[in-house]
Formats: C-alpha cells, structure tokens, sequence
C-alpha cells in the first residue's frame, strides 16, 4: 500500500507540475507578444528583431564570433588589447569616432568577451535607432588607432581588466575552456607582460580586419522597433567585409588528459576562490535541462548532495556553492564556485569527486528530481520578466543552425521532455557508468588564491596541480 501511494504522489506532482509549466507560458505568451523577424544582410549580418511595442528602450547585442583568433598565446593578448582600445572608457585620450558615437547613444553599453565571443552589449532610446547603423558601421570599420592611446592599454592592462568585474572567474573559465577543448597553451604564467609589450598597433589592424566582419557576427535588437526599417538602414551602412583570407591551420597542443587541477597564484590576503567546471551538452541540446537539473541535485542549495556530505560527513563551515552557466557554441560550461578556508580546500574537493562517483550505484533520485525541477521552473517564471529573457534562446539556435543533432524548437517545449528517466539517463552519462573518458573532462578545477597556501593545504591532488601566476 506504501507503494502505491508514494507511486501515486509523484504522478501527481508531475501532473501538477505540467499544469503550472502550460500556465506558466502561456501566460508569457499571451503577455508579451514579442515578435521575431530574421534577416540575413547582402553583407552577411544574421540580424533578429525582436519586436516588444511595450519595451521603452531599445535593447542591441552584437556578438562577433573569433573562430579560433585567440588560439594560441600571443592572439589571446591581440584580441584583448583590441577591445580594450576600442571600448575602454579610460582610454578615450584622443577621443576617438566611435567613443564620441557610444556617448551621443547614450553610453550605456557593457563588451564582454569570452573564449568564443566578443558581445556587444548596449541600450538606447527609441529616437536614436536611425543613428544605430552609423554607430555599428563605425564598429565594422574601426580606424580610431592611436600610439598613444595602444601604449597606456599596454601598461595600464590588469588594471583595466581588473577593475569592476569579476576577473577571476572570467580567468578561470578561460582555462577551463582551453583544457576542455585540448588546446592549453599556458606555460607557468599568464599573459605576461613581457609578451604584451611585443605587440604592436599592426596587429590590433590585422585582428580588428579579419574578426570584426559582418559575416562572421550576429545582431540582435529587441524593443519597438519596425524591422523592415532597420533592415534597410543596417543594409545602407553596412561595410562590404574584404576577402576572407585562409586560416592557418592550427597546431595541436599536446595534453596532459590527467592534469585536471590549475592554481592561479594572486597576491591577495582573501581566502582562495573554487570553479569547479563540468563540459555539459549545448543549450540547444534536448539533454541540457536534463543535465541543469542534474547539476542542481549535485550542487544545489541547500539540498543538495554536496551540501548534505559537507554537513554530515566533514562537518565543513556549511559553504554555498554558486553555479552559472557558460553558453558556447558546441557545448555548455557549467561553473559551480565558492570561496573557502584553505584548510577545507582539499575535503572539498574530494567530497565533490567522492558525490560526482555516487552517480555511478546511486543514480538521481525521484525527490531531488522534483526539487531539481521546481528550483528550475521557478527560476525560469521568475526571469520571464527580464527584458533580455528570450535574447538567449535566439543566440542558443543560431548557434546550433550549423548542428543537425541539436533540436530546432521553441523553448518550452523542451521541458516536456525532462522526465524523471532522462534526467537519470542523462547524467549517468555524463558522470556515472556510461561515461566515456574521451569525450569531455570530467571536472576542470582552478584555485585563484595564494599559492603556497593553496598547495600546502593540497596532499593527494598535488600531482595533478598545474601552478600559474599573474606576476
């Protein structure tokens, strides 16, 4: 009789659950009424036009792809420096034509870069749509190159690139991305200043012509907006790209497959920060949510089975982990990170290995699957409200347009999918019995912190640490 009523309840939270997911968007749909329209430019420029007659700004992200341009050391310092002259406030001595467009725009913009991706991101008024293709011919056609200007980003760099942002998880995942894609190129440093100053004004031309193209970029605009007239205006500014010249074909970086953790030595008195990174399935995969919800269960808070171990098992501090999510082109990097003692570092991490393992005679169970499920779904309810909610989405599928194994479908649909088994199914793939060694790494750690510490708190995991220093 147990049985059957514990079988009884969980299908009738599934049951419950459907119905708050066909509420739950249908209520977005009815509310927001968002349109898309796709174009691809006689340039190249794949543009989506999110129409929102109820937004009352505009909202433009502009994501130019690198394919590969920051592939070896010396390009990862070009791309950095380029943006960095081309967007850093500080660095506008001489003013320079496309600050001057940013500020009349209204200057509230934000770049960020990632391994694969440089995004644009910025806001503006309605009036000012007409002068957005002028701005965006000017980002396609930059020549605002000055000596000056190159030489304080040089000097000026991890300044700059420390100051108001998060640089130690951007550094992390910049390592994690490398190892997990096999083309680690560090050796005992990262961008040393020695290899920024060889670099000359050339350079930043050469990368700024061959990566900053129409054809290799995505434009996206949401607010109320008519597309047929942006369209046209993008289409009468637009840049003709030059020639694509031929990629140099890359060299294979040699792997060590067992080093999994990096330690990136900071002169700082704070306890040491933890990304632990785990390669998932892309965002427009069927087996991504199967896997969000996976993740959760492992690490969620405050149920789930890391938290659980940390308390009952090495009576641990009681430390909650944070999770995000890197969306790429082929796959996901999910990035769980906390900050802790140096003294519960190795516990830590040996706890997540030990948990990680578990999936193998202890698979997702129905409870932490519904809990996984009612985290995301509440989660997804709550950040409907975002003006940028469904912008992701749109990248996620232009991304995966080239990929015939990945879904072509409308988001909520897929949440019709994430059953019990598949969240199970799909886990102990990527984790449990099923897993293939090959395929991806299975946990990807970087410890920013001071490193002596770091490695006197370390007695098993010493041999796979890989030291790296910002000096």
């Amino acid at each position: 009789m147990s049985m059957v009523n514990s079988t009884f309840r969980v299908r009738l939270a599934a049951c419950l659950l459907g119905g708050m997911l066909f509420l739950m968007w249908s209520a977005c749909d009815l509310g927001a009424e968002t349109r898309l329209f796709s174009f691809s430019t006689s340039k190249g420029l794949a543009v989506k036009v999110l129409q929102d007659n109820d937004m009352p700004f505009i909202n433009a992200q502009l994501l130019i792809y690198l394919d590969g341009n920051t592939q070896n050391y010396v390009s990862l310092a070009i791309a950095q420096l380029a943006v960095m002259n081309m967007f850093e406030r500080e660095l506008n001595s001489p003013p320079s034509n496309l600050m001057g467009m940013l500020q009349r725009q209204g200057n509230d913009y934000m770049v960020e870069q990632n391994p694969e991706v440089v995004k644009i991101s910025m806001n503006f008024l309605p009036d000012r749509l007409a002068s957005f293709s002028k701005l965006l011919r000017e980002i396609f056609n930059y020549q605002s190159f000055h000596l000056n200007k190159f030489n304080q980003s040089k000097e000026k760099f991890w300044a700059l690139f420390t100051k108001n942002r998060d640089w130690k998880k951007e550094i992390a995942l910049l390592l994690a991305y490398q190892q997990a894609v096999g083309n680690f190129y560090f050796n005992q440093g990262f961008l040393l200043q020695e290899v920024m100053n060889r670099i000359n004004l050339a350079q930043l031309r050469s990368f700024i012509l061959n990566t900053f193209r129409p054809d290799n970029s995505l434009l996206i605009l949401k607010g109320k907006i008519n597309p047929y007239f942006i369209l046209g205006m993008i289409e009468k500014d637009l840049p003709r790209s030059p020639p694509k010249q031929a990629k140099a074909k890359k060299e294979e970086a040699a792997v060590n497959v067992g080093r999994r953790v990096f330690i990136l030595n900071v002169n700082s008195s704070d306890p040491p920060m933890v990304y632990w990174f785990d390669a998932a399935p892309a965002a427009a995969d069927p087996d991504y949510l199967p896997y969000e919800i996976g993740n959760f269960a492992l690490f969620g808070f405050p149920g789930g089975r890391i938290y659980q171990s940390e308390k009952n098992q090495f009576q641990m501090g009681g430390y909650k982990v944070n999770t995000e999510a890197f969306f790429l082109r082929e796959f996901t990097l999910f990035c769980n990170y906390l900050r802790l003692n140096y003294s519960d570092l190795e516990n830590f991490l040996l706890l997540v290995d030990q948990e990680r393992k578990k999936f193998n005679v202890r698979p997702i169970e129905r409870k932490e699957y519904l809990d996984a499920l009612n985290f995301t779904l509440g989660r997804a309810q709550v950040e409907t409200g975002r003006f940028d909610y469904d912008m992701q989405f749109e990248i996620d599928r232009f991304n995966a347009a080239g990929a015939v194994q990945f879904a072509q479908r409308p988001g909520p649909e897929i949440f019709q999918e994430v059953n019990f088994s598949r969240v199970a199914q799909v886990m102990d793939e990527q984790m449990g019995n099923k897993h293939k060694p090959g395929i991806k790494e299975r946990g990807i750690v970087v410890l920013v912190g001071n490193a002596n510490l770091i490695l006197n708190s370390l007695k098993f995991l010493k041999t796979e640490a890989l030291e790296l220093s910002m000096d």
